[in-house]
């Protein structure tokens, strides 16, 4: 039995596509923001993990870590109302060691390019034209077999976070897995702010309306860094990539 029916041109969204997410990834929880901070800026900062494999995750003597400090703003959201837009914070710079590495305008036409840039941690400032290719985009922790993809779906219009051969990913029932959030290009372009660490990628947009936050437990030696693309051509006409002082301590 039915009392209502409505005619649309899209099929209704789930609670789950519906839903204001913080973080599109599997590894932000228990966000918390801070009062009084400088200038009266809004910081959050959530805990990279994820209770499903907290306890197993394959790290010693640590167990797991802070997503990087975040701003948070308002904006006018394109749909109308009013969207969230995250940030990472200005001190994030304060880590960078040494100038970037402008990496020079590569093109890939079905098939994955190694780029002149390696490390860990660093920071990547990128902008991605996925032109014909249905998915393209950037790799990063390569080597030894392993790699973490940083993509975009242009049939579904979503970018993506593929961690399923990014290294340990056999502690856990359902590790091995890729996350995705809905984002929109502009004019034909996507541009991504992406940090990467030991054992972490955290990526968001450039205007900060989406992020996916996703530990990773890769071969200490890969550090590459590629480009691909799937069916089509893509291009990376900027891509820079810095260096960042590690804050670990063995005391």
């Amino acid at each position: 039995m039915a009392d209502r029916f409505i005619l649309a041109d899209a099929p209704a969204r789930s609670a789950l596509q519906r839903a204001h997410w913080l973080d599109h990834g599997a590894d932000f929880y228990a966000a918390a923001t801070y009062n009084d901070t400088p200038g009266g800026k809004r910081v959050m900062i959530g805990w990279m993990n994820n209770w499903a494999c907290a306890n197993n995750i394959p790290t010693s003597p640590w167990r797991s870590a802070d997503a990087f400090p975040r701003e948070l703003t308002l904006a006018s959201s394109p749909g109308g109302g009013v969207a969230l837009v995250q940030k990472p914070v200005n001190r994030l710079r304060a880590l960078r060691d040494g100038d970037p590495v402008s990496v020079p305008d590569t093109t890939v036409t079905d098939g994955t390019h190694a780029l002149p840039a390696s490390g860990s941690p660093i920071e990547i400032e990128a902008r991605l034209k996925p032109g014909t290719a249905p998915h393209s985009g950037i790799d990063v922790r390569v080597g030894a077999g392993q790699r973490t993809r940083i993509g975009y779906d242009a049939v579904t219009g979503e970018l993506y976070l593929d961690r399923t051969v990014s290294g340990d990913v056999s502690f856990a029932d359902g590790f091995a897995a890729v996350h995705r959030a809905p984002v929109s290009l502009d004019h034909g372009a996507l541009d991504l702010r992406i940090v990467v660490d030991a054992s972490s990628v955290e990526v968001c947009t450039a205007d900060g309306r989406a992020v996916l936050t996703d530990q990773i437990f890769p071969d200490p030696s890969a550090t590459g860094i590629g480009a691909f693309a799937e069916g089509g051509t893509a291009a990376l006409p900027r891509l820079r990539v810095c260096k960042l002082k590690s804050t670990w301590s063995s005391r």
